[in-house]
């Protein structure tokens, strides 16, 4: 009776969108780990292996002083977008492999004045990383790039260094 229980509950989640199960996810993350993410409410609007969206509503929470987009909100919104993107690939190859991020370089183009969308593009890159982490065993940094939009237009551009490390 168990495995039909089990078999009956994994078979639900697995009708659940997968960007919906990675919101719930990443949500819970900042619950129990890291607050600010929580406090921002980043939604997962589409994750596969190349492309992650995530979007941070336009509120009180996110604005600065002038009605726009906080930078520190945008610095969540790029490190989210990269650090899903990575994590996703790290639950697919079963590995123990660490994240963190080794630098962060931000150009504000214009204010965010409304719901921001983070993207990031380079999945396959992510990929390559987490290849050689895995293949030597050793930590591993690459640049990783993402960009922010309000109504399709670029506000901001972000280069991350994701470090990988396999956990003995």
């Amino acid at each position: 009776m168990e495995n039909v229980t089990k078999s009956f509950v994994f078979n639900l989640v697995e009708k659940v969108p997968k960007s919906l199960r990675s919101t719930v996810v990443m949500r819970a993350f900042g619950f129990l780990k890291v607050p600010l993410l929580f406090a921002c409410s980043p939604t997962v609007l589409e994750l596969n292996e190349k492309v992650c969206r995530v979007e941070i509503p336009f509120r009180r929470k996110v604005k600065n002083h002038l009605g726009s987009v906080y930078f520190g909100a945008l610095a969540i919104g790029a490190d989210t977008c990269i650090g899903m993107l990575a994590m996703d690939q790290i639950h697919t190859s079963k590995k123990n492999v660490s994240l963190v991020f080794k630098d962060f370089k931000a150009q504000f183009l214009k204010r965010a004045e409304g719901p921001t969308v983070f993207i990031c593009e380079q999945g396959v890159q992510v990929a390559e990383l987490l290849a050689e982490t895995i293949r030597s065993g050793e930590r591993q940094h690459r640049t990783i790039l993402a960009f922010a939009q309000v109504n399709g237009e670029t506000v901001a551009e972000f280069e991350l260094t994701l470090s990988l490390k396999m956990i003995k």
